[in-house]
């Protein structure tokens, strides 16, 4: 009886041992898989990524708080699982990152800029079982910070994903546009009201309203006349506002040239001490002897 009850234990962390050895890069990514792929913690995922791109000694090898969030998806629908990492590029943006493996083993990596949680981030928004990412876009100015971000659709094609925003939008009709739409609303209530600094959160609602109109071709020109309202200002803020839309919508250089000039005209009347803004000193004649 003791001896029966030995081989059992024995057996049972023998099975264990077996378990708990096999790694995240033997093993395949299917259904079968699946539970065993979910019991993988942080530091597992890292070590697997580590691993993969080149080992963890290098310079930019992940660390794990550089990893927000992981999930084990079936994007393509095909029974074949992917690990989607959403990991931190700095105090400002996020990248997705998606990790597939083929029948021969073989892993291969995509990123994309932005992204935010990952179940809000990978949605099938046309029902054909395969998943669309929802990639919340910056739109910059080569001169300057950052815009405004807007939530671009991405689908998948021949294994990878392309840009598709303008092929849904009863995504933006229905979720997106009125939820900004209430946004925009609340926050014109406030400028109105003579509440300081919403103007510039209002101004980038409306950039980001006027960007998706854009994208569905609704209104190629969505955003001009808010442009011009805001090139009338002396705001270095909404001067750069109306400077990045005049670019966004092209064909208005002299506009795009002008408010630029007159953004550098504010910007150095409001903070005369910065290095740009400070004239060369004049020379002096020299004195006579």
């Amino acid at each position: 009886m003791k001896n029966t009850f030995s081989l059992a234990i024995l057996f049972v962390i023998a099975f264990a041992g077996l378990a708990f050895g096999a790694d995240i890069a033997s093993l395949p990514w299917n259904s079968s898989n699946l539970e065993t792929l979910k019991g993988f913690d942080k530091n597992a995922i890292v070590r697997f990524i580590n691993d993969w791109s080149g080992g963890e000694n290098r310079p930019d090898a992940i660390k794990p708080n550089e990893i927000l969030q992981f999930r084990w998806v079936d994007l393509f629908g095909n029974g074949e699982y992917e690990l989607t990492t959403l990991e931190s590029a700095g105090p400002c943006c996020v990248f997705l990152s998606i990790f597939t493996k083929d029948a021969k083993g073989r892993v291969a990596m995509q990123s994309y800029n932005g992204g935010g949680d990952l179940h809000a981030t990978i949605k099938d928004l046309n029902g054909d079982g395969k998943d669309e990412l929802i990639l919340s876009k910056l739109v910059v100015e080569n001169s300057g910070p950052l815009k405004f971000y807007w939530p671009a659709v991405y689908r998948p094609e021949n294994g990878k994903y392309v840009e598709a925003s303008r092929d849904f939008p009863n995504y933006y009709d229905n979720q997106v546009l009125p939820e900004l739409d209430q946004q925009i609303s609340k926050t014109q209530a406030k400028v109105a009201a003579g509440e300081r600094n919403y103007e510039y959160t209002l101004a980038g609602l409306t950039m980001e309203r006027d960007k998706i109109l854009r994208v569905l071709g609704r209104n190629p020109t969505a955003g001009l006349n808010h442009a011009y309202q805001w090139l009338n200002s002396d705001d270095p803020d909404l001067l750069q506002d109306a400077e990045a839309t005049f670019k966004e919508i092209g064909g208005h250089k002299l506009e795009e040239q002008a408010a630029r000039d007159k953004r550098m005209r504010a910007f150095c009347a409001r903070y005369p001490g910065t290095a740009m803004c400070r004239q060369p000193a004049t020379s002096r004649p020299a004195a006579d002897h």
